[in-house]
Protein backbone atom coordinates (compact mmCIF):
# COMPACT_ATOMS: atom_id res chain seq x y z
CA UNK A 1 0.00 0.00 0.00
CA UNK A 2 2.73 2.28 1.07
CA UNK A 3 4.63 2.08 -2.33
CA UNK A 4 1.64 2.27 -4.22
CA UNK A 5 1.18 5.57 -2.31
CA UNK A 6 4.70 6.35 -3.71
CA UNK A 7 4.68 5.06 -7.07
CA UNK A 8 0.87 7.76 -7.00
CA UNK A 9 3.01 10.70 -5.80
CA UNK A 10 6.09 10.54 -8.61
CA UNK A 11 3.20 10.03 -11.13
CA UNK A 12 1.91 13.09 -9.66
CA UNK A 13 5.19 15.03 -10.00
CA UNK A 14 5.67 13.81 -12.95
CA UNK A 15 2.62 15.47 -14.59
CA UNK A 16 2.88 18.25 -12.02
CA UNK A 17 6.57 19.02 -14.06
CA UNK A 18 5.31 18.76 -16.99
CA UNK A 19 2.49 21.36 -16.09
CA UNK A 20 5.51 23.65 -14.78
CA UNK A 21 7.51 23.13 -18.22
CA UNK A 22 4.44 24.41 -20.51
CA UNK A 23 3.93 27.02 -17.77
CA UNK A 24 0.30 26.09 -17.29
CA UNK A 25 -1.23 25.84 -14.31
CA UNK A 26 -3.83 23.56 -14.96
CA UNK A 27 -4.38 20.47 -13.66
CA UNK A 28 -3.59 17.38 -15.87
CA UNK A 29 -5.07 14.27 -14.95
CA UNK A 30 -3.64 10.66 -15.79
CA UNK A 31 -4.51 7.09 -16.13
CA UNK A 32 -1.63 4.61 -14.28
CA UNK A 33 -0.89 1.20 -12.97
CA UNK A 34 1.71 -0.54 -11.05
CA UNK A 35 2.64 -4.00 -12.59
CA UNK A 36 5.29 -6.02 -10.50
CA UNK A 37 5.82 -9.72 -9.62
CA UNK A 38 6.84 -11.33 -6.22
CA UNK A 39 10.27 -11.40 -7.47
CA UNK A 40 10.30 -7.33 -8.35
CA UNK A 41 12.25 -8.94 -11.37
CA UNK A 42 9.04 -6.93 -13.47
CA UNK A 43 8.42 -4.15 -11.50
CA UNK A 44 7.22 -0.99 -13.37
CA UNK A 45 4.42 1.79 -13.76
CA UNK A 46 2.65 2.86 -16.29
CA UNK A 47 1.16 6.59 -16.79
CA UNK A 48 -0.93 7.37 -19.92
CA UNK A 49 -1.43 11.50 -19.75
CA UNK A 50 -4.74 12.07 -22.36
CA UNK A 51 -4.34 15.73 -21.72
CA UNK A 52 -1.06 15.56 -24.01
CA UNK A 53 -2.92 14.57 -27.27
CA UNK A 54 -2.36 16.20 -30.29
CA UNK A 55 -3.91 15.73 -33.79
CA UNK A 56 -1.52 15.64 -36.56
CA UNK A 57 -2.25 16.03 -39.99
CA UNK A 58 -0.29 16.73 -43.63
CA UNK A 59 -0.58 15.50 -47.04
CA UNK A 60 1.84 13.15 -46.73
CA UNK A 61 -0.07 11.08 -43.92
CA UNK A 62 -3.59 10.12 -42.82
CA UNK A 63 -4.42 12.44 -39.99
CA UNK A 64 -3.73 10.59 -36.58
CA UNK A 65 -3.95 11.34 -32.69
CA UNK A 66 -1.23 11.05 -30.13
CA UNK A 67 -0.67 10.80 -26.79
CA UNK A 68 2.12 10.45 -24.38
CA UNK A 69 3.08 7.40 -22.13
CA UNK A 70 5.80 6.83 -19.35
CA UNK A 71 7.17 3.48 -18.35
CA UNK A 72 8.70 3.90 -15.42
CA UNK A 73 11.01 0.73 -14.44
CA UNK A 74 11.74 0.08 -10.97
CA UNK A 75 13.37 -2.84 -11.38
CA UNK A 76 17.14 -3.73 -11.57
CA UNK A 77 16.69 -5.18 -14.35
CA UNK A 78 15.44 -3.94 -18.08
CA UNK A 79 12.09 -4.55 -19.21
CA UNK A 80 11.47 -5.54 -22.67
CA UNK A 81 8.48 -3.48 -24.30
CA UNK A 82 6.90 -5.79 -27.14
CA UNK A 83 4.52 -3.56 -29.01
CA UNK A 84 1.60 -3.11 -26.29
CA UNK A 85 -1.51 -1.34 -26.62
CA UNK A 86 -3.71 1.10 -24.91
CA UNK A 87 -7.42 0.16 -25.59
CA UNK A 88 -9.98 3.49 -24.82
CA UNK A 89 -13.72 3.45 -24.40
CA UNK A 90 -15.07 6.61 -25.74
CA UNK A 91 -17.89 7.54 -23.67
CA UNK A 92 -19.92 7.44 -26.58
CA UNK A 93 -19.14 3.71 -26.26
CA UNK A 94 -16.70 3.50 -29.24
CA UNK A 95 -13.63 1.41 -28.56
CA UNK A 96 -10.27 2.68 -29.91
CA UNK A 97 -7.14 0.53 -29.72
CA UNK A 98 -3.72 2.41 -30.70
CA UNK A 99 -1.38 1.07 -33.28
CA UNK A 100 1.83 0.31 -34.39
CA UNK A 101 3.94 2.43 -36.15
CA UNK A 102 6.67 2.33 -38.43
CA UNK A 103 8.94 3.74 -35.73
CA UNK A 104 11.84 2.45 -35.18
CA UNK A 105 13.45 4.31 -32.27
CA UNK A 106 12.22 7.51 -30.47
CA UNK A 107 9.50 8.07 -28.72
CA UNK A 108 6.88 6.86 -31.62
CA UNK A 109 8.84 3.06 -31.48
CA UNK A 110 6.51 -0.03 -30.64
CA UNK A 111 9.00 -2.22 -29.78
CA UNK A 112 12.19 -0.79 -27.32
CA UNK A 113 13.78 -1.91 -23.72
CA UNK A 114 13.68 0.35 -20.81
CA UNK A 115 17.02 -0.14 -18.98
CA UNK A 116 16.37 -0.82 -14.73
CA UNK A 117 15.83 2.23 -12.82
CA UNK A 118 15.06 4.40 -15.67
CA UNK A 119 11.98 6.10 -17.44
CA UNK A 120 11.26 5.66 -21.23
CA UNK A 121 8.43 8.17 -22.96
CA UNK A 122 6.40 7.01 -25.58
CA UNK A 123 3.77 8.25 -27.92
CA UNK A 124 0.61 5.87 -28.57
CA UNK A 125 -1.36 6.57 -31.58
CA UNK A 126 -5.14 6.44 -33.10
CA UNK A 127 -6.80 7.11 -36.15
CA UNK A 128 -9.61 8.44 -34.53
CA UNK A 129 -9.87 12.35 -33.30
CA UNK A 130 -10.30 13.11 -29.66
CA UNK A 131 -9.87 14.82 -26.84
CA UNK A 132 -9.14 13.88 -22.80
CA UNK A 133 -13.05 14.74 -22.10
CA UNK A 134 -14.22 12.06 -24.63
CA UNK A 135 -12.25 9.64 -22.49
CA UNK A 136 -14.35 6.89 -20.06
CA UNK A 137 -11.82 3.64 -20.04
CA UNK A 138 -8.63 3.14 -20.33
CA UNK A 139 -6.70 -0.17 -20.31
CA UNK A 140 -2.88 -1.77 -21.05
CA UNK A 141 -2.72 -4.30 -23.14
CA UNK A 142 0.14 -6.76 -22.40
CA UNK A 143 -0.65 -9.82 -24.35
CA UNK A 144 -4.41 -11.95 -24.43
CA UNK A 145 -4.22 -12.82 -20.79
CA UNK A 146 -2.33 -9.34 -19.60
CA UNK A 147 -5.25 -6.71 -19.60
CA UNK A 148 -4.31 -3.97 -16.88
CA UNK A 149 -7.66 -1.55 -16.74
CA UNK A 150 -5.58 1.74 -15.32
CA UNK A 151 -7.05 4.17 -12.23
CA UNK A 152 -7.51 7.32 -13.30
CA UNK A 153 -6.10 10.33 -10.82
CA UNK A 154 -7.27 13.87 -11.13
CA UNK A 155 -4.40 15.33 -10.01
CA UNK A 156 -6.04 17.98 -8.21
Amino acid sequence: MLKKQLILALLVLLAFGANAQSGSTKKNPFYYELISNDSKTTNFVFGFYPTTYTWEESKDVEGFLHIKAAIINNASGALEWNNYKINILLKSSKLLRSYTTVAKDGDFACNYTVKGSTTHYQYFCFHTKFTADDIDKVWLVLGDDQIFNLLYDKNE
